[in-house]
């Protein structure tokens, strides 16, 4: 009986083990995005800030789960991913200054934007690497 009890309780940590990275990853993101968006105020300033906090949350876990996933490839498959990472990066500025780009127009022949071009920037910027981080992660459940 010890020893199906052991069994079990040794499987139980295995599978908690495998579930997630992923949700594991995006519970502590939502808990930061919701202490973020507590502590700063509804001024455009400070919503700059909260965003960019956000974003470097982001950058972080994305960082962090790119590492862990490098480790576990193939030097062919590890250059593969870095190409890849390279291709993705160029977009996600793409997509980024596109969405910020419905804040400006031409006045007087001068492109001129409005002060929600840097938060949608950013919020761009947020969604394309929360976006990545999740794809890589969910890549990293497979391989370990």
């Amino acid at each position: 009986m010890k020893k199906v009890m052991l069994l079990v309780a040794s499987l139980m940590v295995v599978i908690s083990s495998f579930a997630g990275y992923t949700s594991d990853m995006i519970n502590r993101m939502e808990t930061k995005e919701k202490s973020v968006e507590d502590s700063f105020g509804g001024s455009n300033a400070e919503m700059k800030e909260a965003s960019s906090v956000i974003l470097d949350g982001w950058n972080d876990e994305l960082n962090k789960v790119y590492k862990l996933l490098m480790s576990k490839l193939s030097k062919k498959e590890q250059e593969k991913l870095r190409n890849e990472e390279r291709v993705w990066i160029k977009r996600k500025e793409r997509v980024a200054k596109g969405a910020a780009d419905e804040f400006c127009g031409i006045v007087n022949g001068q492109k001129l934007c409005g002060t929600g071009y840097g938060l949608e920037y950013t919020q761009s910027l947020i969604n394309s690497t929360k976006g990545r981080a999740i794809e890589l992660s969910k890549r990293y459940e497979k391989l370990k």
